[in-house]
This record gives C-alpha cells, structure tokens and sequence, in this order.
C-alpha cells in the first residue's frame, strides 16, 4: 500500500501539471510567440545570426514539447506508453492486477466512509490518486472490474471536484474521457445528470450551504478554542490517559475543522472561478468569515504552542502504546501457535520491527518503516476487522499527532486569496457597514500576509519583490478607501454634529436613528499588511490634525470651533491630536486681508482711504456700523498667515492695475475725450503768458460739458466714471502702503524680545564653544535662524511703490500711447469734479439718507500723484500751476462778494442771506480745494525717488502765490502750502 501511495502521488503531480498548463491562457500566448520567432529564425538564420541546423534541432523539441506538454496530455502519455520491456510482461501479470485492485477496493471503501466527515478534507490528493491509479489499472490491463466502477461512481457522487494547485478538478470527467473513454460511458449511464448540469447545481448547492456552515464554523471554532484553553491549564503531571486522550482529541480535531473549513473555501472560490460565475455579496462575506475562522484556527494553535511543546511527546507516546497493544496481542497469539513456519517467523519478525520503530522518536521514516513492516505482517491476515480499523486510525492520528505544526500550517494557508482578492474590498466595506466584530480584520490581514510567500517566489518579474509591492499597494488602497478614509470622515462628521448640535440639523435620536459607535475600530491593535504596520487610531489622528490646521488657515475666525472638536475628539474617541500652533484671530480682526487680496477688486470700490491716518472705511453698510481696515487688522493678519502674503498682495495688486491700466488708457483713446484735451492744450499754450495758470473757468466748461456725452443708469458722466477710476487705482496703492506698514508693525512687535537688533548675539557660535549636545547645537541654530529672519524682516527697505511705478512706466511712455501724454490737462477738471463729489458727501453725513456719504476719500489724490509719476508728467501738471491758479480764483470771487455785502443795502436782509451763502460756499470749495492740494502734495511725497528738487520748485513757485487780502474788517489769510504740507 505504502508503494501504492508513492505511485498515486506521482501520478497526482503530472496530473496537476497539466491543469495548470491547460489553465495558464498567459503561457500559452507567450509560447505561441515564442514559436513563432523561432519559425522565423529558421526562415532567414543569417538575419539572426544562428546555425539552421541547431534551429530545425530546436524546432523539433519545441514540437515534441507542444505536443507532449502544452497540450495538457502529460498523463495521457503516462498511461499510454508500453510497460513491457522484454522478459518483463506487465500487462499480463494477473498478481499484479489483482493487488491494484485489492488496494483500490480498499482505498475506496476507506474514502466512501469518510467522505462525510472532517477527515475526508485531508484526502483529497488520496482521491485523484485512487483515480489515476484506476485509469492505470484500465490502460495496463484493459479490463473494468464492476465492483470497482460501482464504488468509484458512488464516491464521485458524493465528491464530485477536488481543488489542486488552485484549479478545480472533476473526477471521472475530463481525464476519464480522454484517456479511456469506455469507463467515461459508463460512468454517463451510472449518472443521471450530465456532467455539465451537475457542476452547476453542486455549485449552487455549495453556495446555498456556506452561510449555514460559516454560522455552525464559527461556533464550533470557538467552543474548540474553549476546550483547548481549559484543557491547557491542567498541569502535565497530573495527567491520565484520559487526559492524554482528551488532548490528543482536542489537538487533531482544530485541524480536522481548518481541513473542513479551507476545503469550503477553496471548492467555493474555485469553483466560481472555473465556472465562470459571478460570486454574489453574501457568499463573498461567508467566504471571508470562513477565512477569518481558519485564521483563528491558527492563531489558537500559536496561542498554545506551548501547550502542544509539553502534550505532543506524551500524546505521541500514548498513540505509540494503543497501537503497539495492538500489535502486542496479534504477536502473542501468533507465538503461542504450535507450528512456526518460515512465514510466520517473518510477520514475528516484521511485528518486532514495527515495536522497535514505534517505541523510539516518531521520525517519518521510523512511521514509514512501521507501515511497510504492518503491510507485510498484514498479509498473514493476523489482524481481526476491528484491529484493523483501529490501527488505522491510529497510524493517521500518530502521522497528525508527529507533523501537527506542518499539517496546520498547511490547512490554514490562505495564499489562494491573492487570486481571488476581489473579495476584500466587499469585506471592508461591509466591516465598516456593520461594525460587529471588528477585531476579526487581524484574522484576514493574516490571510493576506500568507500570499507573500509564493509572491516573493516569483522569478519572472524584473525584482523579485515587484510583485509582492503591486500586491500589498492594491491592497494598501482598497484598505484606505474603504475603511480608512471613511472612518476618518465618520469620526470628522460625528465631532462636527456633535460641535453645532445647537443648530437645526436632522433628528439625532437614538431610538429613531441609531448611532455608529466608532470607538472598537479606534481601539484595534496596530494592523500588519504584508510586512508593514500602521495603527488606525494614530491614521486617524494625523487626518484631524491636517484637517483642523488646513481649515484654520482657510478660516481663522474658526479656529474655536476646530479646538472644540480637538477637544471632543479626546474625550470621546480618545483621540489626540497636536495642536496646529495657528495664531488666532483677535476680536478685532477685522477684514482678513486674504479676503481683501482675492477680491482687491470689490475692496476699493467698496472702501475709502485715509491717507493721513492710513486705514480704510466702509463706504456704504446694510448695518449700522461700518467696517474699517487699519494698521493692526492688517498686522494681526499677517501674524496669522505669515509676512509672505505682502508679496503676494503686490502681485495680486499688479494684476489688477493691469486691467485698470487698459480702461484708463481706453477713456484717453476716446476721441471726444482727445479733441477736448487738444482744444485746452491750445488754449493754455496761448494764454499762458497772460493769465500764469491753467484758466478755472476752462476746467469747470470741461467737467460740466462732458455731462452732454451721456450718463450712465446710476447718474454719472464719463468723467465721474475716470474719477472713480482714479480713485480705484489710488485705493489699490493705499492698500500696498497698509500692507507694507502692518508688515513692519507685526515685525517691530517680534523684534521687541531683542534688546539690539545691531548687535545681535549669536547662539550658535557659543554653543560650538561650550561643546554641548549636537541637539543644543541645532537647537542654538535654530533659534539663530529665527532671529535673522526677524531682524531682515523688520529692517528690510523694499519700495514697493517705486516697482509698480517702474512696471507701467516704461510702456505708458511708449510712442503706442502717445494718447497718454495729454492726462495732466484733464486733472484740473477731475479735481474739480472730485471737489463736488466730496462736497456732496460730506453734507449726505448728517441726512437720512447717508448711503452715498463719506468723510474722507483720499484714494482720489493717491491714484492721481501715482499716475502723474508713472506718466512722469509731474513737470507738466505743475506747470499749469492750477493749484495757485484756484486759490487766485477763489479770493478774487471773494473780494466781489464782500464788495457787494459792503456797497449793498442794509435793510436788505435776503440780498445779505444770499451773500453770506455764497461766501461760506466759495470758503467750502477754497477749503477742499486747499485740503486736495495737501493730500495730493503728501501722496507725491511717496513716489518723490530722485526728484526732491523738482519738487521743491514748484513748491517755491506755488508759495509765491500766497497772499493775504484785506477787504475792511476782515482779513482772509492762504498759508503757506509747505507749512500746511508739513
């Protein structure tokens, strides 16, 4: 028998060979091309430098390989080939024939009785040997025994496909039928079903089972798990046979249950695989709970290894003893038998060696002798039908019981599952769905880490962990986006309902809607994925940090909302994350200045800029408050995003006087805008030497003429619309000058710790000296890098006004734009159309209606003295000398209405209201004229570069203008411009 068994394994190898050849699609393709290239060769061997007599040499293996191995007929030709070699006659040996036959009844009746139970699952490869043995048996002897054909088709009945090397295998189906097809016909006369239909239907009956048998698994795992810890605290010297049989029960029935169990899963993944059928969700979670209890089955063994160190000796030496007294009463009745033949003295001798075998160390070659010896004992027929079947049993419990930890390692392998890996994302999501028995994912994570091995086996691939790393990053990312990150977003989702329960939000009862309890998956133990290790609860923290310091930078006025959930997530989840550090917003934060850099547009139309208090005031508000932007907003920003938003903000400021820059360069172009400035050109140029300044009445015909071109929807004229222009763009560079000024606040504010930013002591050089820790030493280095950064930072001259000066100049100068070169005629009557706006404004202050009321709008002499530098027209403008000119104006209309007050009559009183209106308004317009002259002279101070003394010129020459005139009693004085500019 033993030799049998030798042969049925062989024959079991080839026959999986060629399933897996039959099955590899890949090789086959890569044979044919492999084929092909050599046909090639052999059709121009010079082309490919080869021999053609060593190619039709190779060409004639190839085909004996195609023919003999690709084809999958490796086991055809095994049993087709002549096993008569001259004096030996195999094929009419009747010994031989009816000893195959004795050994195949035997091993059929052995697994017809146990093809219902655990065992049956450890004798797989025991049945395709019984069928290649059979098909042997055919091919030498032609001949087909009905008993044995009987026992063959009851048996396929009850098992009708064994799983090999991953593939399924139908017995009596394809190698019945293509290597001898009589006994393939009798087997279809035997069945009732066709060979096809009954695939089909014991697949759908394995589907229809494997939930019953996960539940009744499961149970049984465990109860097993509970029997073996309670049997492990018994001391081992306190043991009895009992005992001894308890343990070795409990020892071989975990692997009869992870036989039974991988059999299931195998057969059923298998055969969905073979079949071609899709595998439902449900089965898909059956199978992954059965594997999960495979795994346990393992791990409980692992668990008791020290168990299994002190039970196995004595569990093999009490197996040992029941069969050597066995043994022990067939050999006293054989001595105590009269007669003594040589035979008898043979089986004496062979029942001896099988007690000096079994009496030493359980070795595999000591059972192997043991079985040879009780096989020719046995063929005296010493042994009654009951001993027989003891013994064996006893031999397979003695072969368990000495290869325990090699046959558990076997039957609890889960490398299949590389192949059939599509099952794991339904298990995770159903995991996370469900949330029952969590802890389990350990058990599948094992499963996983079994298909390493055979990965890291793999030769074709350009390294040899190529594949192992395609594996685990496929794996990796079904475990990311069906449990890791939605658990992320369920703990983030729960701390953010929980944080803003006071808000309407969806029914939160318990009894209604019941709550996810995401606290078991927090408190896994750290999971290990094909050799890498990573922890759910510290994954799910650095999520929350991100989360919560990328939100707080986005929105700071957020940040308590975000240390709430911080705070939550600790006391609920014990989850802790590490605070973001972010400086948070004061209660004066006012206007982020992200948002005013995003949306620099909407800012300057909707604020308006002081320029000798620098900050900016809400136009307009639905409220009853208005929102300003002054230098600590704007340094409280920047401690909260940093000082690199100062660049920034002059990029963002640069792309939008671009677009401003095109609108102005439009309203020039226009030729109704052109001729009118060429006509004053004209104008000026002939009356300059009489009159010494721009004329005031040709700026008030200009401002009041350009209403006739039309007005817009709101009301404005086309040069209400350049003001505002103006204005904008004057607004934009008051915002750069707050920016820069915040900057080098929150930078003073820094600097404040240093006692002397001259002479700034060095830390690091003076920990070299001290020779202290290299980690004192970075440390010293560090704080010295913060240092210079806070010194460079608050020191730092970059005049920002001086590049956007330099950006626009050199093209608004281009001969292209020579358009441009007529814009200082048209400020004497933008300052006049400014001076009524302004006027306008001021009086809205203190009525009802105050939505277009304002105090200050000095954006307006901003964005003038900006475009004069950048135009480089400041000679020009002040050579109008319209400033003087306006102050001339006003004290010669205030001469004649005192001239009238004075040369009118008392009596009167309406002629007098009427003067005295007319004086305080021709004070009002002298007045704003007066405090524009100032704010424009103090904005030029800002692009003044190298042209101090230009300035100081026309100042001189603005400041001979002054004048006092006395009209009777009272006496009206101009100051100084300097005087009033400083």
């Amino acid at each position: 028998q033993v030799v049998y068994e030798h042969i049925g394994s062989l024959l079991t190898s080839v026959i999986t060979l060629d399933e897996i050849i039959v099955a590899n699609s890949l090789l086959h393709d890569h044979w044919g091309s492999y084929r092909r290239l050599v046909r090639s060769a052999g059709s121009d061997p010079q082309r490919f430098g080869q021999d053609r007599t060593r190619l039709q040499a190779l060409e004639k293996i190839l085909n004996d390989i195609e023919a003999l191995v690709m084809q999958g007929t490796m086991f055809s030709s095994v049993l087709n080939q002549n096993y008569d070699s001259g004096a030996v006659v195999v094929t009419r040996n009747a010994t031989l024939r009816e000893e195959m036959m004795n050994v195949l009844l035997g091993w059929c009746g052995q697994l017809d009785q146990t093809a219902g139970e655990g065992w049956w699952f450890d004798h797989q490869p025991l049945l395709v040997a019984v069928t290649s043995i059979a098909m042997l048996h055919h091919a030498l002897f032609d001949t087909q025994d009905k008993k044995m054909m009987k026992a063959l088709v009851n048996l396929y009945k009850k098992v009708p496909c064994v799983t090999l090397a991953g593939s399924v295998v139908w017995m009596g189906e394809r190698y019945i039928a293509a290597t001898t097809p009589g006994l393939a016909q009798a087997f279809e006369r035997k069945t009732k079903e066709t060979l096809s239909s009954h695939r089909t239907s014991h697949l759908a009956a394995k589907v229809a089972a494997i939930a019953k048998e996960e539940q009744s698994v499961n149970l049984q795992v465990c109860a097993w798990a509970a029997n073996l810890d309670s049997a492990s605290k018994k001391p081992s010297s306190q043991m009895k046979n009992q005992d001894l049989s308890q343990r070795a029960s409990l020892l071989l029935q975990g692997m009869i249950l992870s036989h039974t169990v991988k059999y299931s899963v195998e057969t059923t993944l298998n055969l969905h695989t073979a079949l071609g059928r899709p595998m439902g969700k449900a089965c898909a979670l059956s199978v992954c709970r059965l594997i999960e209890s495979l795994k346990a089955i393992e791990h409980t063994y692992l668990n008791h290894s020290t168990l299994l160190a002190e039970s196995l000796p004595h569990v093999i030496q009490f197996i040992a003893y029941q069969i050597l007294t066995i043994v022990g009463s067939a050999k006293a009745r054989l001595s105590s038998e009269r007669r003594l033949d040589e035979r008898r003295l043979d089986i004496i001798v062979a029942l001896g060696l099988v007690d000096k075998m079994l009496s030493g160390t359980g070795t595999k070659r000591r059972r192997l002798i043991s079985r040879v010896a009780l096989s020719v004992a046995n063929q005296g027929k010493i042994f009654k039908e009951e001993d027989l079947t003891s013994l064996s049993v006893l031999l397979r419990r003695l072969d368990l019981a000495c290869e325990v930890q090699s046959r558990v390692k076997e039957s609890t392998d889960c490398s299949l599952l590389y192949h059939h890996r599509v099952v794991v994302p339904t298990y995770l999501d159903q995991l996370y769905s469900s949330l029952n028995h969590v802890h389990r994912i350990h058990f599948m994570l094992s499963a996983i880490q079994d298909c390493a091995a055979s990965l890291k086996k793999a030769t074709h691939m350009e390294s040899k962990d190529q594949l192992l790393n395609q594996f685990k990053d496929e794996i990796l990312k079904s475990l990311h986006e069906c449990l890791l990150d939605k658990m992320c977003q369920g703990v983030e989702t729960e701390l953010r309902l929980s944080c803003h329960g006071h808000l309407q939000l969806d029914s939160r009862n318990p009894f209604q809607t019941p709550l996810r309890d995401l606290g078991p998956i927090l408190k896994l133990h750290p999971l290990n994925v094909l050799d890498s290790s990573f922890c759910i609860k510290d994954y799910v923290e650095q999520y929350l940090e991100k989360t919560f310091y990328s939100l707080t930078v986005v929105a700071p006025h957020d940040w308590r909302t975000y240390e709430e959930m911080r705070n939550l997530a600790v006391s609920k989840y014990n989850l802790f994350t590490v605070p973001s550090y972010l400086p948070s917003h004061t209660l004066d934060q006012g206007v982020d200045v992200l948002e005013i850099m995003r949306n620099i547009h909407v800012f300057v139309q909707h604020y308006l800029y002081n320029l000798n208090q620098q900050f900016f005031v809400e136009a307009q508000s639905n409220n009853k408050h208005l929102n300003t932007v002054t230098i600590k907003h704007i340094a409280n920003s920047i401690r909260t995003h940093g000082s690199g938003i100062i660049n920034t903000t002059v990029n963002f400021t640069y792309q939008f006087l671009r677009k401003k820059f095109y609108i102005f360069s439009q309203f020039l172009y226009d030729e109704h805008i052109k001729s009118r400035l060429l006509k004053d050109l004209q104008h000026w140029r002939e009356v300059k030497v009489k009159l010494g300044s721009f004329p005031f009445d040709r700026a008030e015909k200009f401002n009041r003429g350009i209403r006739k071109l039309g007005l817009s929807p709101e009301g404005l004229s086309y040069l209400d619309q350049f003001r505002g222009l103006v204005t904008h763009i004057g607004n934009a560079m008051g915002y750069v000058r707050l920016v820069r000024s915040g900057g080098l606040h929150c930078a003073s504010n820094a600097a404040a710790f240093i006692p002397d930013l001259q002479d700034v002591f060095e830390f690091g050089s003076t920990a070299e000296e001290l020779h202290v820790s290299e980690q004192t030493k970075q440390a010293a280095n560090n704080l010295d890098a913060v240092i210079t950064n806070l010194t460079r930072s608050f020191m730092q001259d970059t005049d920002y006004f001086k590049l956007l000066v330099e950006v626009f100049s050199s093209p608004m100068r281009e001969a292209k734009n020579s358009h441009l070169r007529n814009f200082y005629l048209i400020v004497p009557p933008l300052t006049f159309n400014f001076i009524e706006h302004s006027i306008a404004a001021k009086d809205n202050i203190n009525k009802k209606n105050n939505k277009s009321a304002a105090f200050t709008d000095d954006g307006f002499a901003m964005g003038v003295a900006y475009l004069l530098k950048v135009l480089d027209q400041n000679s020009a403008f002040d050579s109008l000398h319209w400033w003087s000119g306006v102050r001339r104006h006003y004290i010669a209309e205030r001469e004649k209405v005192e001239k009238q007050r004075q040369s009118g009559t008392l009596g009167d009183d309406k002629l007098q209201q009427t003067l005295a209106l007319t004086l305080s308004r021709l004070q009002q317009y002298q007045q704003e004229f007066e405090l524009l002259y100032l704010s424009v002279r103090s904005a030029q101070v800002f692009f003044r570069g190298d042209w101090s003394k230009e300035n100081n010129d026309t100042a001189s020459s603005d400041t001979q203008s002054t004048s006092s005139v006395s009209s009777g009693k009272e006496k009206v004085v101009v100051d100084k411009p300097d005087e009033l500019a400083s």
